[in-house]
């Protein structure tokens, strides 16, 4: 595995398209290490290579899928009515990205 250093972090941000400061360098750094040491932590606990790896937390779990159904769709105009604000023939909502 390879050693997260700075310089390790400088190179993929660069591979990633970012540019970060020194001090972002530092706050990442501060962050694999504690990750590192939880990791440490799981690493130490007894057997654990033969316990079963969890992959979902609920055990019973049952996709239900169902056949589509083929209906008539609402009619355009009768959505517009029940919209709060439309723009022409289009339902105009609010601005969700800055």
């Amino acid at each position: 595995m390879t050693k997260v250093t700075p310089a390790v972090i400088d190179e993929c941000a660069q591979n990633l398209l970012f540019k970060i400061t020194p001090e972002e360098n530092k706050t990442t750094m501060n962050e694999f290490d504690a990750i590192i040491t939880q990791m440490s932590y799981l690493g130490n606990i007894p057997n654990i290579d033969n316990a079963e790896p969890l992959t979902f937390p609920v055990k019973d779990v049952q996709y239900v899928l169902r056949d589509d159904v083929p209906c008539t769709p609402m009619d355009v105009n009768e959505e517009l009515k029940m919209a709060p604000s439309r723009l022409g023939n289009q339902i105009r909502l609010p601005k969700v990205v800055g």
